[in-house]
């Protein structure tokens, strides 16, 4: 893949109806009124239908030959854009912007939403964005005795050097700030490098699980694993990012240093020893989808065949091609990897504890034809409606579906009308998708509330359980023997093959690593190890200067990619350091006041939400039962939450480093 160019040279006619001819009809309204000014593309005849559930609604639903009218004035307007580079409103009112983003998906999106619309297609806001402002500041641009030009010596350690490793280099590097990753892995990638089973892939599309500042010329709707690999290898060759990095260096402790104000981080070096290296702030990006969870049973170690969690696939691969395969799980992992090899398997068992939600996945595997590949390429307007579509499908769309209904009747099975709705058509797709089984339906369907549990997308799941060499199996796995496992049934299960799709241990946040804070703090302790809290996911109390992406209660259950929240988690710390630098100052720390009233707030509204209903299980919930993955809030809010820091909320008084030379972090 390469990434995308800028708009070079006039192309033809022929190319740019090639392409115009397969775009999604909605997306070419709202390029047609920027383009043109005329509103009339959002008028009746041409408004589109509501788009349903995760589809583009490609056609808009309209007829053949209002699709043809809109189709040719976007072959004209592009001719004429690619020509002059004019644009009739480069720059529409919030107002607009709001109305062709709601009749473009039959959706009434409050004007609230319109700071965000305007960040997507990257117009102007009313306020610049904090690493802009340092990054000039950095360069001399700006004449200020209180800028937020970087402290001298002034360095940060990031941990990690997945997508949130990279999102926090790319941010530091536009602000001047030095820095370095430290990667425990000998490449970058993170999850996406760790995870390489047979039909792994991502379920939020490409366009969307991207950086709002790299597009990609993606050559799926979906990216498989290798694909979104070499993207973010990419991200880290483009930017200068790779040379930052120290790669096979595994952090064991972080620990603050009252005398100095500074962090001391202990790190074992590639040859086995050990390092100190210090920094002014340090940035855990160690994500939580990295440790792999494995059922507590016996006999893990006696099987004598093959056994992989997916989460760590053999490098070589494992031969399945006429082998006895037994998974365990049935979550996002399982239903990749199950369709993916159940043609070279000479029989397939599921074992599954409960059985899941899944939802039509209209665009699964299906490839970007070329020509509208050109298109997202070369117009960026385009890409970016496209992208803005997208993300409200993936956002806040759902977020009505998962608040209780006090007054509903059937609380089992749905908490409110709408989540019920979905229920309903739920369930009658997966009864569509497995014909002839109905006999399976009391084992696929479940029995909690759809988004219960992280809603899955169905790449052929139901349709595999229907082929005579697999079989579901209901309960939990209690003993592993050498050619076998046995069940909570009583039954066994011979296998040549075990693959262990059982998840991750995503509640004990940036754990194993050991973090210390002011006064000897320790944060597990703190979080009673899988407890984890901190303000807006991102800081805590008694920890000065360190900062947490993807941290507790940040995951949005109701979809969104991970990429939306790190990035804002991103504009949100360079907006702490913006005013940290403004201050003349070396260190903050987020007060213990708004810390625990935003956590007393995240479990308030949880306490009306699906994820603590109790007829599921749910890697959502902690040992004690509370939600520490998923964030209440709609997307909006937690975007307004994380626009600007409130000085009050922190402590920027606290002693200053006395040493300020260069040496932070070593080389």
């Amino acid at each position: 893949m390469k990434p995308q160019d800028e708009v070079a040279g006039a192309p033809s006619g022929a190319k740019i109806r090639a392409a115009v001819e397969i775009a999604n009809i909605p997306t070419l309204a709202c390029m047609l009124v920027q383009m043109t000014g005329d509103r009339r593309w959002i008028e009746a005849p041409f408004v589109p239908t509501r788009s349903r559930g995760l589809d583009d609604n490609d056609s808009g639903g309209l007829d053949d030959d209002i699709q043809r009218q809109i189709r040719e004035a976007a072959v004209n307007a592009l001719e004429q854009w690619f020509e002059t580079g004019d644009m009739a409103l480069p720059d529409p009112p919030d107002e607009l912007l709001v109305e062709l983003m709601s009749v473009s998906l039959g959706e009434d999106i409050p004007l609230m939403y319109a700071p965000m619309i305007r960040h997507e297609l990257k117009l102007p806001t009313a306020t610049e964005d904090a690493a802009d402002i340092i990054s000039r500041a950095a360069a001399s641009q700006v004449d200020n005795s209180r800028s937020a030009k970087p402290l001298p010596g002034f360095r940060v350690l990031i941990i990690g050097a997945g997508i949130s490793g990279l999102c926090c280099a790319y941010e530091l590097t536009r602000a001047g700030i030095p820095y370095t990753i430290v990667e425990r892995n000998d490449r970058v990638g993170g999850v996406w490098l760790e995870n390489r089973y047979p039909g792994a892939a991502c379920d939020v599309p490409s366009h969307l699980y991207s950086f709002s500042f790299a597009p990609y010329d993606w050559s799926r709707y979906f990216a498989g694993r290798d694909e979104i690999h070499e993207y973010l290898e990419h991200i880290a060759d483009s930017f200068g990012i790779r040379e930052n990095i120290r790669f096979n260096v595994e952090v064991v402790e972080a620990r603050f240093d009252d005398d100095n104000g500074e962090w001391q981080l202990q790190i074992v070096t590639p040859n086995g020893g050990t390092e100190i290296l210090r920094a002014n702030a340090v940035v855990s990006a160690v994500g939580a989808f990295n440790k792999p969870r494995f059922p507590d049973v016996e006999g893990l170690d006696e099987f004598e065949g093959e056994s992989a969690h997916t989460a760590r696939w053999p490098d070589d691969g494992i031969d399945l091609k006429g082998k006895r395969v037994v998974v365990v799980g049935n979550g996002a992992s399982a239903m990749q990897v199950v369709p993916a090899i159940a043609d070279d398997v000479a029989s397939l068992t599921i074992i599954q504890r409960s059985a899941q939600w899944a939802a039509p996945f209209q665009k699964f595997k299906k490839e970007i034809p070329q020509e509208l590949r050109w298109l997202l390429n070369e117009v960026p307007i385009y890409r970016l409606w496209y992208r803005l579509r997208l993300s409200w499908a993936f956002n806040d769309k759902l977020y009505e579906a998962l608040q209780r209904d006090p007054g509903w009747e059937d609380q089992q099975h749905s908490i409110n009308a709408i989540n019920d709705l979905h229920r309903r058509g739920l369930t009658e797709y997966m009864k569509s998708e497995l014909g002839d089984a109905q006999h399976l339906l009391p084992q696929v369907l479940p029995s909690y509330p759809p988004f219960g549990k992280r809603m899955l997308l169905d790449n052929g799941w139901c349709r595999t359980l229907r082929r005579k060499h697999v079989q579901l199996v209901t309960g939990a796995v209690t003993r592993v023997r050498p050619d076998r496992v046995e069940t909570s049934n009583g039954d066994e299960y011979v296998a040549d093959v075990l693959i262990w799709a059982t998840g991750f241990d995503v509640v004990n946040f940036i754990a194993p690593i050991r973090v210390i804070g002011r006064g000897g703090l320790d944060l597990h302790e703190e979080w009673q190890g899988d407890d984890a809290r901190a303000y807006l996911g991102t800081v805590v109390p008694g920890f000065p200067n360190f900062f947490c992406l993807y941290g507790p209660n940040t995951q949005f259950g109701h979809g969104g990619s991970l990429i939306t929240i790190v990035e804002r988690q991103m504009h949100y710390v360079m907006m702490v350091l913006k005013r940290l630098f403004e201050e003349d100052r070396r260190l903050v720390e987020v007060r213990k006041e708004p810390h625990d009233a935003y956590t007393s707030e995240v479990d308030r509204k949880h306490q009306n939400m699906i994820w603590t209903h109790q007829g599921m299980s749910t890697y959502y919930r902690n040992s004690k039962g509370r939600v520490v993955v998923c964030n209440p809030f709609r997307v909006i809010e937690f975007w307004e939450m994380t626009d600007d820091v409130d000085p009050a909320d922190y402590d920027w008084s606290i002693a200053a480093t006395p040493n300020t030379g260069d040496e932070r972090v070593s080389p």
